[in-house]
């Protein structure tokens, strides 16, 4: 899996995504998106890129995936320390794969640990 992560997100689940096997990217080192991108030209290129976008920005990125019904479904995290974000990213990769197959779906994980599966997936 492509994995788009928000620079709200800390640098450490790309190691962490890379370790499980999927391709992760921070916004921040995509050319056509660096710092301070918009949420919509992330969502954008997420979307032409096939890539699910992994952020702790619910609102804005479900506000998105509504206008768009075949989005490859962003993973929404909560806001913690960097050691807990990793710890339930990990928990949510696992269950990604199999909750984003079908366009349109949004995974989030709550801060203890539950993984909720909203819209297509």
């Amino acid at each position: 899996m492509y994995l788009l992560l928000d620079e709200c997100c800390p640098k450490s689940l790309v190691g962490i995504a890379d370790g499980l096997g999927h391709t992760a990217q921070r916004t921040l080192v995509v050319a056509e998106l660096g710092r301070q991108a918009t949420d919509a030209a992330i969502f954008a290129f997420a979307c032409e890129a096939r890539a699910v976008v992994v952020t702790v920005n619910a609102g804005d990125f479900l506000a998105l995936a509504a206008r768009v019904p075949d989005h490859p479904g962003p993973i929404l995290l909560p806001s913690l320390p960097p050691s807990e974000t990793g710890q339930l990213f990990r928990k949510v990769l696992g269950a990604a794969d199999e909750a984003l197959r079908k366009p349109g779906g949004v995974i989030r994980i709550d801060r203890a640990g539950r993984l909720h599966r909203l819209g297509a997936s």
